[in-house]
C-alpha cells in the first residue's frame, strides 16, 4: 500500500511539475513502427549481398553442374560403346543428352 501511495504522490508531482495530462501521465506509449506516406508498415531492409559474392556463387553452381554434365555424358558414351551399330549408339547418345 506504502509503495502505491509513494507511485501516486510522484506520479501528480511529476505531472504537476512537467506539465503533462493526467490521461497520459499513467499510459503506456507503444513502440513506433516506421509506416510509410500510404499508411503500410516499412519492410525491413536486408543487407544487399555484392555483385562480386553474386558472380562467385553462380561460378561455383555453374561449375558444379557442368561437372554433373560431363559425368553423366561419360557414362552416356559408356553405354553407348557396348552397342553394336552405328545407328543405335547415335540414338541412344541423342536420347540420353536430351536428358541431362
Amino acid at each position: 500500500m506504502a509503495r502505491f501511495a509513494a507511485f501516486l504522490i510522484g506520479t501528480c508531482l511529476a505531472v504537476f511539475i512537467l506539465g503533462a495530462r493526467a490521461d497520459t501521465a499513467f499510459a503506456q506509449t507503444a513502440a513506433r513502427l516506421p509506416v510509410t506516406h500510404h499508411g503500410k508498415l516499412v519492410a525491413k531492409k536486408e543487407p544487399r549481398e555484392s555483385a562480386k559474392k553474386r558472380r562467385k556463387r553462380a561460378a561455383k553452381k555453374e561449375a558444379r553442374e557442368s561437372a554433373k554434365k560431363r559425368q553423366k555424358r561419360a557414362e552416356c558414351k559408356e553405354q553407348a560403346e557396348k552397342l553394336l551399330s552405328d545407328a543405335d549408339r547415335r540414338a541412344h547418345m541423342k536420347e540420353c543428352m536430351s536428358n541431362l
